[in-house]
């Protein structure tokens, strides 16, 4: 781009440089008569510079080379463009199913969570019902223990002691009739 200008530039200067030169010489002041008229000197040929031909020349160049980066800039967005849109219609139809399909998988698992809250809850209940019970059951073993350890052991071996007298004499009293000892 930064050619293009410097032509651009170079050939306007070129073209006023030309201008300038075919304009024709300020008139000389009057001079007395005595003096002898200057020969007229001839126009140069040509300026130094390019001549108009050429610098439209070099203008059409310039156009004809814009005119070519422009058309490969606009195939190349029109490329793009069609990329863009196959992407498009051959992505968005996946992304769309896999979001269906994510939300149901989302609603499934809160489905899921919902039944395992509701177990968890049952759960809770039973453990509570079975500390309820452990509960009572712990009173009342604790009152079975309560009723042994009041139990007098002592008094109990005594009277075992006597119920067993009573059955060795009961049984020597029967024992004396011809049956023998049944211990």
């Amino acid at each position: 781009m930064e050619d293009d200008n410097k032509i651009i530039e170079e050939t306007e200067n070129k073209a006023l440089e030309a201008e300038t030169s075919k304009t024709e010489p300020a008139p000389a002041a009057e001079k007395p008569a005595e003096t002898k008229p200057e020969p007229v000197k001839e126009a140069p040929a040509k300026a130094a510079g390019p001549s108009e031909q050429e610098l439209l020349k070099e203008l059409v160049k310039l156009q004809k080379k814009t005119a070519k980066r422009t058309g490969v800039v606009a195939f190349s967005m029109i490329v793009i463009a069609a990329v863009v849109l196959a992407s498009a219609v051959l992505i968005v139809p996946k992304v769309l199913t896999t979001l269906t399909a994510a939300e149901t998988t989302l609603e499934e698992a809160t489905n899921l969570m919902g039944e395992v809250n509701n177990s968890l809850d049952g759960m809770n209940k039973m453990i509570s019902n079975v500390d309820t019970v452990l509960t009572d059951n712990t009173e009342a073993m604790s009152e079975a223990i309560q009723k042994i350890s009041d139990i007098d052991i002592d008094g109990l071996n005594e009277s075992i002691k006597k119920l067993n007298d009573a059955v060795d004499k009961l049984n020597k009293a029967v024992g004396n009739n011809g049956r023998g000892n049944n211990r």
